[in-house]
């Protein structure tokens, strides 16, 4: 599999795309911090940020067009 050279050539090809998905990732972390620490507002980003983090694999295959 080359999911990761995938990746990283649509990333090359579209910075905007890396941008989105470091926020993502951002949002998956704050998530995670806010539910260890008791479940507070941030826990509520979990699902936005898995539903992030699938837009951005959709976006990766449609610009490699897959």
């Amino acid at each position: 599999m080359n999911t990761w050279f995938e990746y990283r050539t649509a990333w090359a090809a579209n910075p905007w795309l890396l941008a989105y998905a470091c926020v993502v990732v951002a949002a998956l972390l704050l998530s995670i911090v806010g539910t260890v620490l008791g479940g507070g507002p941030l826990a509520l980003l979990f699902i936005p940020a898995l539903a992030g983090a699938y837009v951005h694999h959709l976006l990766v295959m449609k610009r490699l067009k897959r």
